[in-house]
């Protein structure tokens, strides 16, 4: 639907409503209605289970602030509280079930909604979550007939934890890349239509649905120039928008998650599809999305002649690294990666106390605990690649950042009993650089990296990338503490500043050679798992939904 149906006060028009609480509250957009969805009308919706294990939460607590404060500092304690404070309505998703209307057609069905608010007004969802019910209950009109997740209720007391009916479609997304079996769309459809059959409809609460919302899946006045924003998440919120502000004005955002919509201030438009529209441009675009989108969007931008500063990992696969070679070739240096530890203050003070040159050999040795993956989480979907190609991308990019990127010469990965892996590689210019990276830390305050490096019989070791300290055999040569903030705020307002001034992004080589061995470790370390069909049956199945 086109932004003048919206109309001209597009902000103060209703959209879609979602049920907060016990509240029917609007401006909400629609979800995405992607190539192999079917946009329904909620006429009837029951909540089975609400769903843990889904994001990253934190206790509400003074001493988990006070844990913080002295990590983040004031500032970034308030930014971070308020942006976690903004995303509880995000992170209240529940497995439900229902009938409802299929707005294009007007054909009545049931449908499973795996991973949704408690009551929207309208879902998109797949044909495999779509079934035919014979026995149509009576519902009255302008009404959705809805039942909460109570005691009496509550379909999961009919089943344990392993039996429940619903429990294989858990949480699951066309952005997840995992097919939907026909043996398991087979049992959603037959417990859902017995689900619906046995459920007495007149006993439910009845929500007001009168005169309902207009279609749209964006919203704004208009598609702005200047910068985009592609995933309005908790790192969006608490870095790229406040750090990127002096230089680059955002004013659009994508967000598939109709329950992230904030009016912030200066963005103008608003749009709930993961990637570009065909036909939009933007001078920048913020890439802060699901791994597997980075590329797509990534080559949309610089073929449309963008500056990109996309998040890591850049890309997925062989085949993603080579088209956007290609693409860089002709577009220029306008592309940065969001590797936060080029940046840091700590990078100068080191070679400075090392006595080192950049690019002289310098070796690095780290160890990382990362924080424990909750069992729904993204990161575990097959086609997000592994935890360590995720995130133990930040020490192997410093170590090739500090020795100038240097080529590869040798270097293995393992991985051991506990689930750790061990890397060691060696470079052309003679450092080298071992990490040992675990998936099982724990922390209160987020994860945690020792990193140490060594020259001319010197050493700085970095911890936490908060606390510095440089020595050589005598003496203790430097110490420095800073907050783990500032090295986020001081590589986007770096990066901004060079766009904003027309500069030159990260050179072509640099992001080949980090890519390319990030890609070399990863398919070694799928090979162990046995990840490695299991990624390309998830790649496959997103493009299948996602090719319009």
């Amino acid at each position: 639907m086109s932004l003048q149906t919206i109309g001209k006060y597009g902000y103060n028009l209703c959209v879609m409503r979602i049920l907060t609480g016990k509240k029917w509250r609007e401006g909400y957009l629609d979800y995405h209605r992607h190539t192999k969805g079917y946009r329904i009308q909620v006429l009837g919706f029951k909540n089975l289970e609400k769903l843990e294990g889904v994001y990253h939460t934190r206790p509400k607590s003074l001493r988990l602030l006070w844990n913080y404060l002295p990590v983040v500092g004031i500032e970034g304690l308030i930014t971070k509280t308020w942006s976690r404070l903004r995303e509880e309505r995000r992170n209240e998703k529940y497995v439900s079930c229902g009938i409802g209307k299929i707005i294009e057609t007007g054909e009545i069905v049931g449908f499973v909604a795996p991973w949704h608010p408690a009551l929207p007004e309208r879902i998109v969802l797949p044909e495999e979550l779509i079934f035919k019910i014979d026995a149509i209950p009576e519902l009255p009109k302008d009404t959705i007939l809805y039942y909460p997740l109570t005691k009496n209720v509550d379909s999961s007391l009919r089943w344990n934890d392993k039996g429940k009916w619903w429990s294989d479609a858990r949480a699951w997304s066309i952005q997840s890349g995992i097919k939907i079996s026909d043996e398991l769309r087979t049992k959603l459809a037959e417990h859902a239509k017995k689900e619906i059959t046995e459920t007495d409809w007149q006993a439910a609460r009845r929500i007001e649905a009168a005169n309902p919302s207009p279609v749209a899946e964006t919203k704004g006045e208009n598609t702005p120039s200047g910068g985009v924003l592609f995933g309005y998440g908790n790192y969006a919120k608490i870095n790229i928008i406040p750090y990127s502000k002096p230089f680059v004005n955002i004013q659009a955002v994508h967000e598939i998650d109709p329950t992230q919509i904030f009016l912030e201030q200066g963005i103008k438009w608003w749009d709930s599809a993961p990637l570009p529209r065909q036909d939009e441009k933007h001078d920048v675009y913020f890439v802060a999305t699901y791994n597997h989108a980075h590329v797509p969007i990534t080559l949309h931008a610089l073929r449309g002649g963008a500056y990109v500063v996309v998040e890591k990992p850049v890309a997925m696969d062989y085949e993603e690294l080579n088209e956007l070679e290609k693409t860089l070739q002709t577009a220029g240096r306008k592309l940065f990666i969001g590797f936060h530890k080029r940046y840091g203050i700590f990078n100068k003070l080191a070679l400075q106390d090392l006595g080192a040159q950049y690019g002289e050999p310098i070796s690095y040795h780290s160890i990382v605990y990362e924080l424990i993956q909750p069992e729904l989480f993204w990161y575990n979907w097959p086609i997000s690649r592994s935890t360590f190609f995720a995130n133990g991308c930040h020490q192997i990019d410093h170590f090739l950042h500090l020795n100038n990127f240097s080529k590869p010469t040798n270097f293995d990965i393992k991985l051991l009993r506990d689930g750790a892996v061990e890397v060691w590689i060696e470079l052309e210019n003679g450092a080298s650089f071992t990490t040992t990276f675990s998936e099982k830390g724990t922390s209160r305050v987020g994860p945690r990296d020792l990193v140490e490096l060594k020259v001319h019989g010197r050493n700085v070791r970095i911890t936490d990338a908060i606390k510095y300290q440089s020595e050589d055999d005598s003496k203790i040569i430097r110490k420095k503490r800073i907050f783990k903030t500032n090295s986020y705020k001081d590589m986007y307002r770096t990066i901004c500043k060079k766009i904003a001034e027309n500069g030159e992004g990260d050179s072509i080589e640099s992001v080949i050679i980090s890519t390319k061995l990030m890609l070399d470790l990863e398919e070694r370390l799928q090979k162990m798992k046995s990840w490695g069909d299991r990624y390309e049956r998830a790649k496959e199945e997103f493009w299948r939904y996602s090719s319009s």
